[in-house]
């Protein structure tokens, strides 16, 4: 994997002249590959997030390396009723660091890696985004990808990267779940393997959750932990997680890590000094985020019985979480902590309520978006991955185009922005005509489709078959 791709590809997109061009002749820029959940944000978030801006003073305080402490309290809270009483020793509020978005996670956790770990070289399970590769290069890690030997898939199947991990024995394995940018996943069963693979190779594993979708319906992931209970975190573990594409919430750049105390420990001191300390302006919405999540899967896994009961013990056990790990506020203003902030105004049933139906939305908007898709850009789709998880899908099309030939003529000539495979891969050459492209489906319909037109416009026309 290599950033240079991307810096060519921005090159191109973002010389102004061009830009204007491309503006003037479709009537904007139809970013199918973003990657960023630009559907609505739950509106009981949006205003909370509003309301903490009017009553707090965040704005006006400096922001903790660590991040808000409630934040921290709510990220244990929800993690305990995800995994089970099992996990109950692992993950404390020590266990948890708040960093600039999943970025900042991910280039402090390397950096501790290589630094304290003395890592020296990673294996990436699948494709990934090319930050990754940046980071390596900053602290002299070697990189490499592991992707099937499968045509219809890009995540290798468990067997291969339990027959790579055992053949290489890296000292870091990367794995997204849902995978990036295809939206693939292992199960239970084959993540242990996986899991498993990585300790036996002495390794450490970095497990990243970002790319997903968290709709109100949807079952959680599984998790990268051992079945047994658990005394303390995983020692070389380094689980990463944010709000940007499950809530919609990339404008606040809200990540976070989970790990074992002194990769947290080091992960703040390296907020600080970077000054890459993550913003605490709509820690209320966070907050509530995590504490809806556990009313909704409670509600789930009860099939919709003793609703109100559920949420009601979820909240009182909520408070207690907050009232005993973030007793004072964390905008340094006043002397309460954040829970009587959230429950005074909070209705928690109607809420929820509120909250599910807009989650319900932004999942129906992405499974509406891709079967446009679909439909229109039928004709020219060579392979499509069919999705797991998340919004992310990928696609070969038919295009008789290299791949650097066709980003940039869909830019020219559709005003569509596309990120193709030499993005995600561990390389720089784009001359070939069989690759993959990401089509992000997490955009407003009219949008979406007016994009989906342009580009079947120009393939149809056959400018892009040469």
């Amino acid at each position: 994997m290599t950033y240079r791709s991307l810096e060519r590809a921005n090159a191109y997109f973002y010389d102004p002249a061009r830009r204007r061009a491309v503006i003037a002749r479709h009537g904007g820029v139809s970013y199918l590959s973003s990657g960023v959940n630009h559907l609505q944000t739950p509106r009981v978030l949006l205003d909370l997030a509003a309301r903490e801006l009017r009553e707090r003073r965040l704005i006006e305080n400096y922001t903790a390396p660590g991040g808000a402490l409630g934040i921290g309290a709510a990220i244990a809270f929800e993690m305990h009723d995800r995994l089970g009483r099992p996990a109950f020793g692992a993950i404390a509020p020590a266990n948890v660091c708040l960093t600039v978005g999943a970025t900042g996670a991910l280039a402090g956790a390397f950096r501790y890696l290589a630094d304290t770990a003395c890592a020296r070289n990673a294996l990436v399970l699948g494709l990934n985004y090319s930050f990754f590769s940046t980071v390596c290069d900053e602290v002299g890690i070697a990189y490499r990808i592991a992707r099937s030997e499968l045509r219809d898939r890009l995540l290798p199947t468990a067997d291969e990267a339990c027959a790579r991990i055992a053949a290489e024995r890296p000292d870091i394995v990367v794995l997204s779940q849902p995978s990036n940018p295809s939206g693939e996943t292992y199960d239970t069963g084959e993540l242990r393997r996986v899991v498993d693979a990585v300790a036996q190779a002495g390794g450490w594993l970095v497990f990243d959750e970002v790319p997903s979708l968290a709709a109100a319906d949807e079952d959680d992931l599984p998790a990268p932990l051992p079945d047994e209970t658990l005394a303390t975190f995983p020692p070389r573990l380094i689980w990463i997680g944010s709000y940007s594409k499950s809530r919609s919430l990339a404008g606040l750049r809200a990540g976070y890590l989970l790990a074992a105390q002194p990769v947290v420990d080091f992960v703040r001191k390296h907020n600080e000094r970077q000054s890459w300390s993550p913003v605490n302006a709509g820690s209320s919405a966070l907050i509530a985020d995590m504490i809806l999540r556990v009313m909704a899967r409670r509600l789930r896994r009860a099939q919709g019985r003793d609703a109100q009961r559920i949420v009601t013990r979820t909240a009182r056990e909520a408070r207690h979480y907050l009232e005993l790990f973030a007793p004072f506020s964390d905008d340094f203003a006043r002397f309460d902590g954040i829970w009587r902030f959230l429950d005074a105004e909070l209705d928690w049933t109607a809420a929820l309520a509120s909250y599910t139906a807009d989650l319900a939305a932004v999942g129906a908007t992405c499974r509406a978006n891709w079967n446009d898709f679909e439909q229109r850009i039928g004709p020219h789709l060579a392979h499509s991955i069919d999705l797991q998880s998340g919004f992310n899908h990928c696609v070969r099309l038919a295009t008789g185009m290299t791949e650097w030939e066709f980003v940039t003529a869909a830019f020219d000539q559709a005003g569509a922005d596309f990120y193709t495979e030499t993005v995600f891969a561990d390389h720089d050459d784009a001359s070939s005509t069989d690759f993959w492209v990401r089509v992000s489906c997490a955009a407003e319909r009219e949008m979406f489709a007016r994009g989906i037109d342009n580009l079947a416009r120009f393939l149809d026309s056959g400018s892009a078959r040469r």
